[in-house]
């Protein structure tokens, strides 16, 4: 039961977010098992160069500096992209003109230390309509094989965590191997 009902949801969830990403045009819409739209094509033209990112996970976070829910999520971003892999995922931060520059995210990126992050200028505010934005902080993920997997707003590190994890995105290597040494540590 439990099981149908998230597939109603999925689907649900497919034809409200399909106007949004702009695939309602198309005739066909491939879904996967879970009634979750691909949508990778929905962004060819954008921004986000498709093909730099095919084979990996996505997560797209749009942010303006200011938003104070948008700086409050950066350190647990930035430890979101040490603790995973990067060959597995790609994290992708958007800001958003809205009502700033380019200035604005440098003095982010120099803040939160993350010179090593992909970023967006998204001078003209089209990536945000086309996902049909409607506030700030959003997340985006979009898994391995180019399906939809969510939407979020104002995450914590354990939500990061876990959209990482349902889309199959191993850690780093060291990341990986501290993990069993911090919990032998904390273990009396």
């Amino acid at each position: 039961m439990k099981k149908t009902v998230n597939r109603l949801l999925s689907a649900l969830l497919a034809l409200l977010l399909l106007p949004a990403l702009g695939l309602a045009e198309t005739a066909t819409v491939e879904t996967d098992d879970q009634g979750r739209p691909y949508v990778l094509d929905a962004f060819e033209g954008t921004l986000v160069d498709v093909n730099d990112h095919q084979g990996k996970a996505i997560w797209l976070n749009f942010y303006t500096s200011w938003c104070s829910y948008c700086m409050k999520e950066m350190p647990a971003i930035k430890q979101t992209f040490e603790t995973y892999d990067p060959n597995e995922v790609s994290i992708i931060l958007v800001h958003a003109w809205s009502g700033e520059g380019p200035e604005a995210s440098a003095e982010v990126i120099e803040r939160f230390g993350l010179q090593e992050m992909l970023h967006l200028e998204d001078s003209d505010l089209a990536l945000t309509q086309l996902v049909g934005l409607d506030g700030f902080p959003t997340s985006i993920f979009i898994n391995k094989e180019g399906y939809y997997i969510g939407r979020a707003y104002g995450l914590e590190y354990d939500d990061m965590a876990a959209y990482m994890d349902e889309m199959g995105v191993a850690k780093r290597a060291d990341a990986a191997a501290e993990a069993p040494e911090a919990t032998a540590e904390a273990t009396p």
